[in-house]
């Protein structure tokens, strides 16, 4: 059966335009500005398998976007399909509240303990990435208070640095664009500058400076008063918002030492870049450096149900939680840690675990940059990086000076509706091309990705520059 017909059978394609109309008079998509609707017209996804996805009309598509960087399995896994029918028919739902407990989400913390390094074996479950972050910086608040730090209340995150869109979340959040128009925000956050070396704030260049960005935390802390610090969280790989900027390998365990030092507790938001994305389990392991609290989601599931988390380290959690807890942290959403979303991570992680997919994701991570590469003849290419299989692709107005292009071009939109029609969705963020493909993406795949990409950049160059 082609994926033409079930399209077809789904939904007759003379209710298309119906279809369409409801869309946009009913569904408020998420991070759609009125020019992205004003413009275009709704797309429909309606099928997928490994890496390719099917649209309304039956076109395939690569998904270099994983589905918002989630699905590390691929579309259309049975596998997980199977187990969340299995555990629909047993239970549904049961929520995790007081001393009420689930199967499936002791099995799945347990299965997490092994996996997560860094000892952090405690598990608090959330619904997604931002309610994961908005847990984490709780308990950092929270247990700095019942150890005597009453005052320790800010948080120090990046410029630049994704962590969310709830208001906790989106307080910590460095993207300018996502917190336009919604403060006054959560107090006490300081932003600082991000380890993006291809556009350094400090004018810097690595290694000659000796990674100051790092240093810039330990400044603001003093500067702050390490007594009323209660966190610093940071993506230890940055995401999509700088194309998957890997920091300088000595910044992660400098960090590490100036939290030590101070004191603060160390968050690593792994949301986009855990569960194998960067060719390790965690992005954290590439350093050896691990943190007090890890937030996780996306790929936990590869999306097939909703659910986040954050893992903490045993003396921490053990401050609320066990037989030596001595303080209360009162906290819970009504579907945290869903009985058959953790029945869906189980099947997730298992599936990984028998394909060896995180070390298929640094093997063909290691190659497809090569071939990503070779994008650099095109003028407006400046730099192609990757870890794992998450790629930044740098649009420059001039690579020597690495001057960006006016925003007003729309460059990096208009090579992502390009490739759209090409047959290729990926990401675009101001100056960057970004690619996340499913782990499971084919060599035969990766070479199509490369395929339009240079046309669709050609040709946007040709017609706008």
């Amino acid at each position: 059966m082609t994926a033409e017909t079930l399209v077809q059978r789904e939904k007759p394609m003379a209710q298309l335009d119906d279809l369409k109309q409801a869309a946009m008079r009913h569904v408020w998509p998420n991070f759609a500005s009125r020019v992205d609707l004003a413009r275009n017209d709704p797309k429909f996804i309606v099928s997928g398998k490994g890496a390719l996805v099917w649209d309304e009309n039956g076109k395939e598509y690569i998904d270099a976007f994983s589905a918002i960087q989630t699905t590390q399995i691929g579309h259309g896994r049975a596998e997980i399909a199977e187990a969340v029918l299995e555990q629909m028919k047993k239970l549904e739902f049961y929520p995790t509240v007081i001393d009420y407990f689930t199967l499936p989400l002791v099995r799945l913390a347990e299965k997490m303990a092994g996996i997560v390094p860094g000892g952090l074996e405690r598990f608090c479950f959330a619904n997604d990435g931002s309610e994961a972050v908005e847990l984490a910086l709780k308990i950092a608040k929270r247990y700095q208070q019942v150890s005597g730090h009453a005052r320790r209340y800010k948080v120090i995150s990046r410029r630049w640095a994704y962590h969310g869109a709830t208001m906790g979340a989106l307080s910590v959040n460095g993207v300018s664009a996502i917190r336009a128009g919604m403060e006054p925000m959560v107090p006490g956050v300081r932003h600082v500058s991000p380890a993006y070396c291809y556009h350094c704030e400090l004018g810097l260049s690595y290694p000659a400076c000796r990674v100051a960005c790092v240093e810039e935390i330990d400044r603001i802390i003093a500067w702050e008063g390490p007594d009323t610090v209660a966190a610093v969280i940071v993506e230890p790989v940055m995401g999509a918002a700088v194309g998957f900027a890997a920091p300088p390998r000595e910044y992660l365990p400098r960090l590490r030492r100036i939290c030590d030092e101070h004191g603060v507790l160390l968050v690593f938001d792994e949301v986009s870049v855990g569960f194998g994305r960067t060719g390790k389990w965690f992005a954290c392991q590439h350093y050896d450096t691990y943190p007090d609290l890890m937030t996780f989601a996306k790929g936990v599931t590869s999306g097939y149900l909703p659910l986040g988390g954050v893992a903490v380290r045993p003396e921490i959690a053990g401050r609320f939680i066990g037989e030596h807890a001595d303080a209360d942290f009162v906290h819970g959403h009504s579907f945290a840690g869903h009985t058959t979303s953790c029945a869906a991570a189980l099947a997730n992680i298992a599936v990984m675990e028998r394909e060896g997919l995180v070390d298929r994701a640094r093997k063909y991570g290691a190659e497809l940059p090569n071939k990503l590469r070779g994008l650099t003849h095109h003028p407006v290419v400046g730099e192609v990086r990757g870890i794992g299989m998450a790629f930044g692709i740098e649009i420059v107005k001039d690579r020597e000076t690495r001057e960006t292009l006016s925003a007003e071009l729309e460059f990096t939109r208009r090579v992502r509706l390009r490739a759209w029609e090409l047959g290729l969705i990926c990401r675009a963020e101001k100056d960057i091309v970004v690619l996340c493909p499913p782990l499971v993406m084919t060599d035969e795949e990766g070479e199509r990705v490369v395929k339009i990409l240079d046309q669709a950049i050609g040709e946007v160059a040709a017609a706008t520059l």
